[in-house]
């Protein structure tokens, strides 16, 4: 689908309606135990959307939160470089340029709920930091990891995680947040490129 598909809700809808196919299922119920211990309703945690790898992931795609395109209410709900906004369409064109099938990823955030402020704080970091070993858990075939930003850098670095948590070695590939403020640093654009170049080339 095009970029910012998820300007029509019908498109949306539709794949909210398939949260129940057994590749997502299991990432579904995981967004909303995260969103129960943090006193929000269902879907609350935007889910991962149905298009992509899910558990049969070959790739981890981290970011640090969701942006506003993805959340309840002002977005779709769901983790995809469809949404309707900047930052997802960045993506999407990276997506498109590398010739990369995103029904072999799967994107996720370092912190998986929606932050008061654009960056998430000590505090919401702190919280987060037990789920992560969960999502791993699920997507047991991954053979990448890509991190967009420094939050998902230095999150992932954290003793416990990384290829330990994954049970084996993995390329990790490190890039710019594909948003705005991240983007226009020096070279930031071609650290982007330079960044999905190598997942498709790990990838095959």
């Amino acid at each position: 689908m095009p970029a910012r598909a998820h300007k029509s809700n019908a498109i949306v809808q539709s794949k909210l309606a398939r949260l129940d196919e057994p590749h997502v299922a299991p990432l579904v119920a995981l967004a909303d135990e995260i969103a129960k211990s943090r006193g929000l309703p269902p879907g609350a945690v935007p889910y991962p959307d149905p298009d992509f790898a899910g558990v049969r992931a070959e790739a981890l795609v981290l970011l640090k939160s969701p942006g506003p395109g993805a959340v309840t209410g002002t977005g779709s709900g769901l983790l995809s470089p469809e949404n309707d906004d900047p930052t997802a369409a960045r993506a999407h064109a990276e997506y498109e340029r590398v010739g990369l099938d995103w029904r072999r990823v799967v994107h996720w955030n370092a912190v998986p709920w929606p932050t008061e402020a654009d960056n998430p704080t000590g505090s919401d970091l702190h919280a987060a930091r037990p789920w992560l070993p969960r999502v791993l858990e699920l997507v047991p075939d991954i053979r990448a990891v890509l991190l967009l930003g420094k939050v998902a850098e230095q999150e992932w670095a954290r003793p416990g995680l990384g290829t330990i948590a994954v049970g084996r070695r993995v390329p990790v590939i490190a890039a710019p947040m594909p948003s705005w403020p991240g983007i226009t640093r020096a070279g930031a654009s071609q650290a982007l490129r330079e960044a999905f170049d190598r997942l498709a080339s790990v990838l095959g």
